[in-house]
């Protein structure tokens, strides 16, 4: 049995996870995990959502998870941060059992699904995701993705990747509702621009387009 084979994918892990409820947490008590997907806020976004939950409060629950006495953040760290400037003492939160593999995973998941991050944090995202899913460093996906995009267009005469992988590539990217293609060819050159290109790419300065 291989490495891959004797684990559960990312997909299928995040879907049994069970649903717990929701309770009050002390905001103090939560910390970030030190990788999160998303970088850069926007801090005129911030204090608008922390308007928002001045007036409201926060709709939709934190996630995090416990490690002995200390609770992290897993998913919401927008409504996170916006709670602290909102000067909230307490938050919503779902408490859920994850290893550190499942909390990168649903951190990841839950960003790319749902948050509006930028093209860069995307595209970083994603190759993290396929990363754990494949269970193979970020530069390993990269070149897997460039090897199997050139075999099929022609230019490489050996199959370059198994169909057990390509399988769990499609799921990904089926998952986030896009093509692997198109990620190879519009998505993976945006990593191979001057790193003071790709900050302004993340504070949404420039258009990843014209970057291009």
């Amino acid at each position: 049995m291989t490495k891959t084979q004797s684990r559960r994918s990312v997909s299928d892990y995040l879907s049994t996870l069970p649903t717990e409820p929701e309770t009050d947490l002390s905001i103090d008590l939560i910390s970030l995990e030190t990788s999160q997907p998303r970088r850069y806020f926007d801090p005129e976004k911030l204090e608008q959502l922390a308007d928002s939950i001045r007036k409201f409060g926060i709709i939709e629950p934190l996630l995090v998870r416990q490690k002995g006495s200390s609770y992290f953040l897993v998913a919401g760290e927008r409504r996170y941060r916006a709670a602290k400037m909102a000067d909230l003492k307490t938050v919503p939160v779902v408490v859920r059992e994850l290893s550190d593999e499942e909390a990168l995973a649903v951190a990841l998941v839950e960003n790319l699904v749902r948050e509006d991050l930028n093209p860069v944090e995307e595209t970083e995202g994603i190759l993290s995701l396929l990363a754990l899913e494949l269970q193979i460093s970020v530069e390993e996906v990269k070149s897997l993705l460039y090897r199997w995009d050139n075999e099929q267009k022609g230019k490489a005469t050996n199959n370059v990747i198994g169909s057990d992988q390509q399988a769990q590539i499609k799921g990904v990217f089926e998952g986030l509702g896009q093509s692997w293609q198109s990620f190879v060819n519009n998505r993976l050159p945006l990593l191979k621009l001057p790193n003071h290109i790709l900050e302004e790419i993340r504070k949404g300065t420039i258009a990843y387009t014209k970057a291009k």
